[in-house]
């Protein structure tokens, strides 16, 4: 019987262990206490709006349209502000469409980069910074504005203001057919190997692009745009 003793508080021993390890599993799956909202200081008041509550789509611009209709199209969305309302519209609309050739071609550098691992070529990194976002908006084809959001907003010193003004702020959201989008970034991806002079060069940056359309057109998310120094 000396001999079962041991065995039996090293079983027991064991049954303490699993419990306290789930204990702790089941205590590290809880979740957390949510974390209390950030407040910010605004500088202005909104006098007036295009709608009563801030719309999602601004963060989020799929959500401009239901679940069944995003299947076949990407969103871009961007903003502006002016003092007159008709062109900060316009504005909005303008950089809403520039967006997807930005977001194409940050797409792009990022896919490049991530596929090389550093070992990018200097004239390849050259050209897309500086040429191909510009000759990319002219791939983008039939994007079309969905939405439009608008605020008027009063300024005021008194608020930590630099001066007392009204501006309008607006933004825009677009969507592009997926096809289209695959279409503009492989002529976008064509038009950069097309600068490349060296064989083994172009070789390694096709090799690192491969699938960079499909990969694009299905992206829920917004890429960020890096701004340029």
């Amino acid at each position: 019987m000396k001999k079962l003793v041991p065995f039996v508080l090293l079983i027991s021993l064991l049954a303490t262990v699993s419990c306290s390890s789930s204990k702790k599993d089941e205590e590290e799956d809880e979740p957390s206490e949510p974390q209390e909202a950030r407040t910010f200081k605004l500088d202005y008041e909104v006098v007036d709006a295009s709608d009563k509550v801030i719309p999602d789509w601004i963060k989020s611009p799929g959500k401009v349209n239901k679940i069944e209709e995003r299947k076949d199209y990407r969103y871009f969305v961007n903003e502006s502000s002016n003092v007159n309302q008709r062109l900060c519209e316009k504005s909005a609309e303008a950089r809403a469409s520039a967006q997807v050739a930005s977001e194409i071609t940050q797409f792009i550098k990022n896919s490049y980069a991530e596929a090389t691992q550093g070992g990018e070529n200097e004239e390849v990194t050259s050209y897309m910074q500086e040429q191909l976002a510009q000759e990319t908006q002219a791939f983008v084809v039939g994007a079309s504005v969905v939405k439009k959001y608008w605020e008027k907003r009063s300024y005021k010193e008194a608020l930590g203001a630099t001066k007392n003004e009204v501006k309008f702020y607006c933004y825009a959201v677009v969507r592009m057919a997926k096809k289209d989008v695959e279409k503009a970034v492989d002529m976008a991806r064509a038009k950069l190997l097309q600068s490349i002079k060296a064989p083994e060069v172009k070789k390694k940056t096709e090799d690192a692009l491969k699938e960079t359309a499909k990969k694009f057109s299905e992206l829920d998310e917004k890429v960020e745009v890096e701004n340029k120094q």
